[in-house]
């Protein structure tokens, strides 16, 4: 009777270690560092990045939850919160990355210069669990909105990042978003600052 207590007991030790791991929520800091575009001269261009905002129906529940954590059996447990907001995350990338390629950010209207508008439909990090690995992936989804005088260019962007360990602490989340906003800088830059070069004979 004694033994089957203790193998009761460390059951009971092991699947709390198992689930307990996953049982707390964790926050990532964040910082947008090692830009993909190296600084360039000046292009004469001066844009407002307007605003990046999430989408409506992003976070009904008002709980800003952009992560979710697993265990090694794919149960879901812990939230994953990142510092600062997603929102600001990204804002934070577009903006070193603009001054980069040589485009000036103004915080003042002007009827000559564009604006930028951001809303976030998605930005969401989680463990793929395998049989002895995870893929920890992160999700960007994007609309962008470049607003000139009379017309308005709306775009839609989606960005991953991903990583592979046996094990996923904190860092391969932090390690696969920073993959992601990275993927989404490629994809972006591109197009707006081309968009915004076609047009400027036109302001």
């Amino acid at each position: 009777m004694f033994k089957w207590k203790k193998i009761y007991k460390l059951q009971i030790s092991i699947i709390s270690l198992c689930f307990g791991c996953i049982l707390t929520n964790s926050i990532i800091k964040y910082k947008y560092e090692d830009p993909i575009y190296n600084p360039t001269p000046s292009r004469n261009i001066t844009v407002i990045l307007n605003k990046v905002d999430d989408h409506p129906d992003a976070f009904k529940d008002g709980i800003f939850i952009e992560g979710i954590k697993k265990n090694g059996y794919g149960m879901e447990g812990g939230y994953i919160f990142t510092k600062p907001r997603g929102n600001e995350i990204i804002k934070n990338m577009f903006i070193t990355e603009l001054q980069n390629v040589g485009i000036t950010i103004s915080n003042d209207a002007k009827a000559n210069v564009p604006e930028i508008e951001i809303q976030v439909n998605q930005i969401f990090i989680e463990p793929e669990v395998g049989f002895f690995a995870a893929d920890v992936i992160a999700v960007i989804d994007i609309n962008t909105f470049i607003h000139f005088k009379n017309k308005t260019y709306k775009r839609r962007f989606k960005a991953f990042g991903e990583t592979t360990t046996i094990i996923w602490p904190d860092y391969f989340y932090y390690l696969a978003l920073d993959r992601s906003l990275k993927n989404l800088a490629r994809k972006t830059l591109p197009e707006v600052v081309a968009i915004i070069q076609n047009e400027k004979g036109s302001f």
